[in-house]
């Protein structure tokens, strides 16, 4: 039989005597295939009464490992891919990555951001740059740690850890009446729902939540589960804990990204959020299903949909590389014809090349590259080819042609008509 739900069983059990749920519950969690834990989240049952007295578990079933191979074997793709982008454009499609991501991640819990607020943000930090904004400041930074592959994989081993996360990544957007009111998380009940439902209600005070954490962090800490599985169950469980009274979405998915930014890959990671805004009723819905008291603490439907969507913001990623790379061949191209040249080594097309990258890479034309950081990168690139004087002439030149159109005076900033 297909494997289903255990809530799915107990339904069809109702009319069939040959269905025994309770087996059928002990078989799966003592299955040679089944990775169970330690993690005792709050279930809900049929009467919106809550339960913890089932631990989380889930089979590595057949289409698991054909989904885990799957999304390791795009990762490689992707990765392939993104090296063969040149400078610019890589760093452009990241950093439009990245931004998406942070607007995406708010827009879920129904935060309004700009893109152009986070995107001038990430460009100010990456050029060390002073940045007189303060809202989201904090949260771009954890969020650039994700592209930066030289830097250590985040540990996790106290409740202290996970509330510097919390404080860096929402700095200045947690209401204060919002704030965490315990030592370390809420030391207040909360209800997760609407006016008319209440969908979870999660552990009422500090002393409950810690209690939930310190079992998670060490799950965290765990060698010995698969990674993809682990970094799933564990947004789970923190969403299922809901720690703090506001920001426990964007925080899980921080972390959700964060883990697979070093276990997968960055442009993996930084899409997750992108698949779920896309996805959000499926995304709620099987948060749903898996709090269900009915379904014994097993996860690996939810694991199994979370997996697809994390495929499916990697096959997102790919089709929108592949489609700028032809469309960077494209203008490449033509401009060759423009200038009547044939050497790519050119001062003035690779300058222009440049420009035709940075517009075609970055989700918006005002986060370009701007004229003093396309001036000194090259510079310090090779300083007898690109003089900073002979550099400004030739965006001088283009500006006259009608090539390139100035967008913006402060910071200089010029971009290519295509």
């Amino acid at each position: 039989m297909e494997l289903k739900p255990l809530s799915v069983l107990k339904y069809m059990s109702n009319t069939n005597d040959s269905i025994d749920v309770s087996k059928e519950y002990e078989n799966r969690l003592n299955g040679v295939a089944t990775f169970k834990t330690n993690l005792y989240p709050y279930l809900t049952d049929k009467y919106g009464e809550q339960h913890d007295n089932y631990p989380i578990f889930f089979i590595e079933t057949r289409d698991l490992s054909i989904l885990s191979a799957d999304i390791y074997k795009k990762s490689r793709k992707i990765e392939q891919l993104s090296n063969s982008l040149p400078g610019i454009a890589k760093s452009s499609y990241a950093n439009s990555l990245l931004t998406n991501e942070i607007q995406f991640s708010n827009e879920i819990e129904g935060v309004k951001t700009k893109r152009e607020e986070i995107g001038t943000i990430v460009d100010d930090l990456q050029n060390n740059n002073n940045t007189n904004q303060k809202r989201l400041v904090s949260t771009v930074q954890k969020y650039l740690d994700i592209l930066n592959i030289n830097r250590p994989e985040i540990k996790i081993n106290s409740f202290d850890d996970l509330r510097v996360i919390y404080d860096r990544l929402t700095a200045g957007e947690i209401d204060l009446d919002k704030l965490p009111d315990g030592e370390y998380f809420r030391n207040s009940p909360v209800r997760i729902g609407t006016s008319l439902e209440t969908v979870h209600t999660p552990p009422a005070n500090e002393k409950l939540i810690e209690n939930k954490l310190s079992t998670l962090i060490s799950f965290m800490n765990n060698e010995k589960i698969p990674p993809i599985e682990k970094s799933l169950i564990t947004h789970f469980m923190f969403e299922n804990t809901h720690p703090f009274s506001d920001g426990n979405g964007r925080m899980g998915r921080y972390l959700l990204s964060q883990y697979l930014g070093k276990k997968i890959d960055p442009f993996t990671a930084l899409s997750i959020s992108g698949s779920i805004h896309e996805n959000q009723q499926k995304y709620y819905k099987i948060f749903k299903e898996a709090d269900k008291y009915e379904n014994y603490g097993e996860l690996t439907f939810f694991i199994h949909e979370m997996m697809r969507l994390i495929l499916d913001s990697q096959n997102e990623v790919l089709n929108r590389m592949n489609q700028l790379l032809e469309t960077l061949n494209e203008y490449k191209n033509n401009l060759k014809i423009i200038l009547k040249i044939e050497d790519e080594h050119d001062t003035e097309f690779e300058i222009l090349l440049i420009f035709v990258e940075s517009k075609l890479f970055n989700i918006d034309s005002s986060l370009g590259i701007k004229d003093t950081d396309l001036i000194n990168m090259l510079y310090r690139e090779d300083t007898k080819k690109y003089k900073k004087v002979k550099v400004k002439g030739i965006i001088n030149k283009y500006e006259e042609k009608g090539i390139l159109q100035k967008i913006n005076g402060k910071p200089l900033q010029h971009e290519i008509i295509i």
